[in-house]
């Protein structure tokens, strides 16, 4: 069972913090912030309004705190605002439009769009359409050149995720890629994988793994400072 509840919450509304209640199985209250940055309040059966408003109220400093993180990672999507694309720049023009598209001309990226909150899902839609290409093309390059060492080529999913620029799955050979990749350049996806790949030889980040992953890419400690700078966009 999982259904929203229609209930306010004066000192989230107070905080301009958005949220939006669910009451589901779960035995306990609990509080997490999805890819919009919305807190989403789970809401167990049975319990009183009042007991929410008090856990509410108990870990609004928490709340707070998480809030804040989340709205500095927020990519703006309104008129004027920088999207990156491979590691590039570009302004964001938007167009109303009967069309729905995404085209990057010079330092220009235009969307055509029915509606301006259809803005950030057409451009991940779009995101997610080049890095099928554009991942597979450097996973593939790194592959052969790790090719004498690793058994299989691996599968790959493409995902957004807050936590995390990829994930080896050694079990199931295949790796995550974060759509989010397609922000930053070449030379730091083929790191990300490049570490990725490293994993399905060590399994662990001990001086081995470093080692073995600076084997095949000697500037890979430059090129995971460069990475940490765009923590931001995660």
């Amino acid at each position: 069972m999982n259904s929203q509840l229609d209930f306010k919450i004066e000192i989230l509304k107070e905080k301009q913090i958005p949220y939006v209640i669910k009451m589901t199985s779960v035995r306990k209250f609990r509080l997490s912030f999805n890819q919009k940055g919305m807190l989403v309040i789970s809401y167990p059966l049975g319990i009183k309004s009042s007991s929410l408003v008090e856990f509410v109220e108990k870990n609004i400093d928490w709340i707070l705190v998480k809030y804040k993180d989340i709205s500095d990672k927020q990519i703006s999507y309104e008129n004027d605002s920088i999207q990156y694309f491979m590691g590039k720049p570009y302004r964001l023009r938007i167009n109303i439009s009967k069309t729905k598209r995404v085209d990057v001309l010079d330092s220009i990226m235009f969307v055509s769009i029915n509606q301006y909150n259809q803005v950030r899902d057409l451009i991940l839609k779009w995101r997610y359409e080049h890095a099928e290409i554009i991942f597979q093309e450097i996973l593939y390059s790194c592959f052969r050149t790790m090719q004498h060492e690793l058994a299989t080529f691996p599968r790959l999913v493409i995902k957004l995720s807050k936590s995390k620029w990829g994930c080896c799955y050694f079990n199931e050979n295949k790796i995550m890629l974060n759509v989010a990749l397609t922000q930053v350049s070449s030379s730091l996806i083929e790191y990300v994988i490049f570490h990725e790949l490293t994993h399905f030889l060590i399994h662990n980040h001990s001086k081995a793994f470093h080692m073995k992953l600076e084997k095949y890419l000697p500037n890979a400690k430059i090129l995971r400072k460069e990475l940490k700078k765009y923590n931001t966009i995660l």
